[in-house]
C-alpha cells in the first residue's frame, strides 16, 4: 500500500511538471523575444555628415515632436514622426512651395528631410536634421548612397537651418554659449548646373599654317 501510494504521489508531481513548465515557458517567450530583437523605427543609416545640428533642453520624445511641428509651420511637409524613436521625415518636395512630390528625385529643386533626436545628457536632445538632395542619378548604387546633402542656399535647406536655430534658442541648454543665427542666405542662387565637359579631355585647337 505504501508503494503504491509513494507511485501515485510520484506520478502526480510529474504530470504537475510537465502543465506547469509549458505554461511557464509560453509566458516568458514575450519578453526573450523582446530582448532579443530590439526593435526601432528609424531606418538603418544615420544622417548625412553635413546635416544641420542643435542641442535643446528637451528629452527625445518631446524635442521630435516640437521639431515636428516647428518644420510644418515652415512649409517643410513632415510625413512621418516616431517620437519614442526620436525620428521623422517628409516625402521628397518641392524645395521651394513645400508641395510633396511623385516626381523622381534629381538635382536640387526636389528634397526630402530627415530627422534625428539622440538622447544627450539628463533630459537633453540632440537634433540633427538633413535636407537631402539627389544630383545624380546611377542604378547601379543604393538610393541611399545617391543622397548628398543640399547647398546651404536651398530654399528647403534655409528653411531646416531657421527651425533648428529657433529651437536652440527657444530651449537653450543650461550654461551653454547662445547658438547664433545663421546667416542670411538668399534661397535659389544655388542651382544644379549640367555637367560640364573635363577641360583637361579636351584636344587643344591647333591653327593651320600660314
Amino acid at each position: 500500500m505504501r508503494r503504491g501510494s509513494v507511485a501515485v504521489r510520484r506520478g502526480s508531481r510529474r504530470s504537475l511538471r510537465r502543465s506547469v513548465l509549458p505554461f511557464c515557458l509560453a509566458a516568458a517567450l514575450p519578453s526573450l523575444i523582446a530582448a532579443c530583437q530590439p526593435y526601432t523605427t528609424r531606418p538603418s543609416f544615420g544622417p548625412l555628415p553635413a546635416a544641420e545640428e542643435a542641442v535643446v533642453d528637451l528629452d527625445v520624445s518631446k524635442a521630435t515632436t516640437l521639431l515636428a511641428e516647428a518644420l510644418t509651420a515652415d512649409s517643410i511637409p513632415v510625413s512621418r514622426i516616431e517620437p519614442q524613436d526620436g525620428y521623422l521625415e517628409t516625402p521628397w518636395f518641392n524645395a521651394s512651395t513645400g508641395t510633396p512630390s511623385t516626381e523622381r528625385p534629381l538635382g536640387d529643386s526636389l528634397v526630402r528631410v530627415r530627422g534625428w533626436v539622440n538622447a544627450y545628457g539628463k533630459e537633453r536632445g540632440s537634433i540633427r536634421a538633413e535636407t537631402a538632395v539627389r544630383p545624380l542619378a546611377n542604378p547601379s548604387l543604393p538610393s541611399r548612397e545617391l543622397d548628398q546633402q543640399a547647398p546651404p542656399d536651398n530654399p528647403a535647406a534655409v528653411r531646416v537651418a531657421r527651425v533648428l536655430a529657433h529651437l536652440a534658442r527657444r530651449y537653450p541648454v543650461p550654461g551653454a554659449t547662445p547658438p547664433v543665427a545663421p546667416a542670411a542666405v538668399t534661397p535659389g542662387d544655388s542651382t544644379t548646373k549640367p555637367a560640364s565637359i573635363d577641360s583637361t579631355l579636351q584636344k587643344p585647337i591647333q591653327k593651320p599654317p600660314r
